[in-house]
């Protein structure tokens, strides 16, 4: 298809109607021109860019906030005579240890331990060290009379840990139903006595 040549006006009736225009493109071609001028007048100017950039740009970043974990409390934990190690299907130890009792004391959470599990799993890393996932559970009462259940999981090496406590208890102890309890438990050599130590850890402001 070949584009016609624009025509002076009086060869079309559209024109002599418009005098403004000295050529005129033909009928078929009027559509697409509006189309162009419609897109091009559309545009934004390049300070117009600049100010659509600014709006989008990403707002600054506030200061990044570390939080600062409060002592809550320390834990001594006696353990019983353990059992395994039990191979395990997907790969691992387990291994079993009873808690024959303990005692809480500090600041945020005094009580004494009846009783409970530990059941850490032991992995060996690529690099040659072993990796343990402990997951402990204890019950008791806590100063005021009250029962309480807690549980322990976390990652880290055989002798010690990073772990987040979930503790059940009501009375006068009942807000560490909704804090989180970050602990740091290390085991003697003999693994006859666990010592956790406790801290809470705040929320962003």
């Amino acid at each position: 298809m070949s584009l016609e040549s624009p025509t002076t006006h009086d060869s079309f009736p559209a024109c002599k109607a418009d005098p403004n225009h000295c050529t005129y493109l033909p009928l078929r071609f009027q559509s697409i021109a509006t189309i162009a001028r419609f897109a091009a007048s559309s545009l934004p100017s390049r300070k117009d860019s600049r100010a659509i950039m600014a709006v989008s740009s990403p707002p600054a970043s506030s200061p990044t906030f570390i939080p600062n974990p409060t002592y809550l409390f320390s834990a001594t934990v006696n353990l019983g005579k353990s059992l395994g190690p039990i191979p395990m299907v997907e790969g691992g130890l387990r291994i079993v240890e009873t808690i024959t009792g303990g005692t809480i004391y500090g600041p945020g959470f005094n009580a004494t331990i009846e009783g409970g599990i530990a059941a850490p799993v032991l992995v060996n890393n690529s690099d040659g060290t072993r990796i343990q996932i402990p997951y402990i559970y204890a019950y008791g009462y806590a100063s005021d009379g009250s029962p309480f259940y807690m549980e322990e999981a976390g990652i880290g090496s055989g002798v010690t840990q990073n772990t987040r406590l979930i503790i059940n208890v009501g009375g006068e102890y009942q807000g560490l139903q909704s804090t989180y309890v970050l602990g740091q438990p290390s085991v003697n050599e003999e693994r006859t006595i666990a010592l956790v130590e406790c801290f809470s850890v705040p929320l962003p402001p």
